[in-house]
């Protein structure tokens, strides 16, 4: 399956582009995503953020669908 990834501020930097896509398994989780970003690029693991899947923050049990939209996000600041 194929999903599309989306980077933002420094976790863009740290990839070295805003967006990419992966071929994936099927039996995807936000959890094992996160291993395999980790796995790709470890300077994130340095970082704190979130991933949000179909545009909602998702934890890591949550499963990725064929297709879906993933952004990876720094902390936000706020005020």
């Amino acid at each position: 399956m194929s999903i599309h990834i989306t980077y933002f501020g420094m976790l863009a930097e740290i990839a070295g582009q805003a967006d990419e896509s992966w071929i994936a398994d099927e039996n995807l989780t936000v959890g094992k995503f996160r291993s395999l970003l980790l796995e790709k690029y470890p300077r994130m693991g340095e970082k704190k953020f979130k991933i949000a899947v179909n545009q909602q923050i998702s934890e890591d049990f949550v499963p990725i669908e064929m297709s879906s939209e993933v952004a990876v996000l720094p902390p936000f600041a706020g005020g």
